[in-house]
């Protein structure tokens, strides 16, 4: 317990500390509560009567109280205050030294986890590494198989020509040898298309951007056709949205060169699956998200089960007289403009559509 007298023009006039624990006597009031002293008698000289006050702390609480002194002279305030241990030294020091050693775990935790978390993320990368080293080889695996076989074909049926030639009566050698060098030649530009369709394949794709008139660029890729398609009885249409017909929107921006290599495989491939008096339509319009949709359909037999997921891959074809390159150089050349191509859902025939960034306005 501490106190004394209070006056508002002296601050405190007296002080006394008779629970004083240590050595000697406590002459000077706590400095640390001199205002609090000071706020606390002012209100009770204010009020005339009695003032409280509490100050809440960690360890301990301090109340202080106040009042006038009954006297001639009314300026004086009789005050004291009071120190209550809410916690014990001992318990505080318990608690700091626990929630430290919580902290010490909490970092320590933290560490080990970002160590984790980055050895992880090592062996992510490791798998990832792992599974395109994988593919690769898959890739690598079926394109070999593939080449060998496109590869094998020809050649047998070259060595079978010249082997049925050589072996033929002095009388028949002639003219077998005549055919022979027929199927020589007609095989050596099969074997000659090969190398070509896998060198574009290998080689890097340049795509040089034009403005394009849809509208005449297509008619233009459907004459190239119309011929091939007249002697087959087959029909072929140009189809536009109705966005698209107008010139001003019908400007694309792509390459035509290379494009015009994308539509002739797919209709050379569309005239070769597409049965007499069959249709096929080279169409173009804008999907919701702006692009350009770009497509050829037929109703011809349409592309097997087994076939549908390998499609755009090199040698994925069931034509006898197709290398299996077509379709893979239409993907890579589409992916060289930044767009998509896949086989679109049909009730009859074949659609396949490619998706080409619009330009911007």
């Amino acid at each position: 317990m501490e106190g004394g007298f209070w006056r508002a023009d002296a601050g405190v006039v007296a002080y006394a500390f008779p629970t004083y624990d240590g050595t000697g006597i406590k002459r000077d009031p706590p400095s640390a509560e001199l205002e609090r002293i000071a706020s606390t008698a002012q209100r009770a000289q204010d009020t005339g009567g009695l003032v409280t006050d509490v100050r809440p702390g960690l360890r301990e609480a301090v109340a202080f109280a106040a009042c006038p002194v009954a006297l001639d002279d009314k300026r004086l305030v009789a005050w004291t205050l009071m120190r209550v241990p809410i916690m014990a030294a001992e318990t505080v020091n318990t608690l700091i030294l626990a929630v430290s050693v919580l902290l010490a775990l909490v970092v320590v935790s933290g560490a080990w986890l970002g160590w984790m978390i980055s050895r992880w993320q090592r062996q992510s990368a490791d798998l990832r590494t792992q599974l395109a080293q994988s593919e690769r080889l898959a890739t690598l695996g079926r394109v070999s198989a593939g080449l060998a076989h496109e590869i094998r074909n020809p050649l047998g049926t070259m060595r079978m020509k010249a082997e049925n030639a050589l072996a033929a009566p002095t009388e028949l050698r002639s003219m077998r040898a005549e055919s022979a060098l027929q199927v020589v030649l007609s095989q050596t530009e099969r074997l000659e298309a090969l190398v070509s369709s896998l060198l574009a394949l290998t080689q890097p794709l340049r795509v040089e951007r034009h403005e394009v008139d849809l509208r005449e660029w297509l008619q233009q890729r459907c004459n190239a056709h119309a011929d091939a398609a007249l002697q087959q009885g087959k029909q072929l249409a140009v189809a536009l949205s109705p966005e698209l017909l107008a010139s001003a929107q019908g400007l694309a921006f792509f390459d035509p060169a290379q494009m015009s290599r994308v539509y002739d495989n797919l209709l050379l491939n569309a005239l070769a699956h597409t049965g007499p008096h069959g249709s096929i339509e080279l169409g173009a319009s804008r999907t919701p998200a702006g692009a350009l949709l770009l497509w050829v359909a037929d109703d011809g037999s349409g592309i097997p089960p087994s076939l549908r997921d390998t499609l755009f891959e090199p040698f994925a074809t069931t034509r006898v007289d197709g290398t299996g390159l077509g379709l893979a150089l239409v993907r890579e050349i589409v992916q060289g403009h930044g767009g998509q191509v896949a086989l679109a859902t049909a009730l009859k025939g074949t659609r396949i559509e490619m998706e080409l960034p619009w330009p911007a306005s």
